[in-house]
């Protein structure tokens, strides 16, 4: 008898659909990081310096393509789809050092800048306490980490069932979702200090490619993306 039933994901799961998620040309456009990721340096830039950055989450690499502008970069992805596609896009560019398949690879106090952008809401406890604790060890002393996730995101509106098998799941995978208080007080427990504020990204031109706004001001049909931006500090 079909039932339908929420999917348990395995870290096999997740390497499955994003595995193909990458590898899937039509795909391209649908990266939060290449159609904002411009946007978000401007937006980061303006509050900190972001010296060496490593992006964990890289995906394909569309962050690491507009990094490599500014300055150099490493991709982390559990994907190795995803980081073999980021090798051949810039493995002729002198400022990028490098994708690889988890962070174990990267010396510590290599970075002056973490990011995760859409990471965090894909990811349970333990593997996002793991992202968080590599973080601290690879930044400088003083550096800092970005992570962008979907603004109290009601995760329901974007589910789906495979007529198949039924199983329900998020259509991108997401399995959390972040309020700024829920984010900030998470990852100060891994000796981070910082602020989240929501900001609506525009995907589409002729319209202001950032409007910044506080959390208490947002339009109510579209609550935009969270940005957290934390220093690592002496615990």
């Amino acid at each position: 008898m079909f039932q339908p039933h929420k999917i348990k994901w395995t870290p096999e799961l997740i390497q499955r659909f994003w595995d193909y998620y990458s590898s899937n040309p039509s795909l391209e456009d649908t990266y939060f990081a290449k159609s904002v990721g411009r946007h978000l340096l401007d937006y980061v830039g303006r509050r900190i310096r972001i010296g060496t950055a490593v992006d964990f989450g890289c995906g394909r690499g569309d962050l690491i393509g507009y990094l490599l502008a500014r300055t150099e970069a490493y991709g982390v992805d559990q994907s190795p789809e995803s980081v073999a596609t980021a090798n051949r896009r810039f493995k002729d560019h002198p400022r990028f050092k490098g994708a690889f398949v988890g962070s174990e690879q990267l010396p510590g106090g290599c970075a002056d800048t973490v990011f995760a952008v859409e990471v965090v809401e894909h990811m349970e406890d333990a593997p996002l306490d793991g992202l968080l604790m590599e973080a601290r060890r690879i930044l400088k002393p003083g550096g800092h980490l970005v992570v962008t996730t979907p603004n109290n995101e009601d995760l329901r509106r974007s589910e789906i069932m495979c007529p198949d098998c039924g199983c329900i799941f998020h259509n991108m995978q997401h399995l959390r979702s972040w309020t700024a208080d829920s984010l900030i007080s998470y990852i100060a427990r891994f000796g981070f200090e910082g602020s989240a504020e929501g900001a609506l990204l525009s995907r589409r031109q002729g319209f202001p490619r950032f409007a910044e706004m506080s959390l208490h001001r947002a339009l109510r049909r579209y609550k935009g993306a969270l940005i957290y931006i934390g220093a690592a500090v002496e615990r």
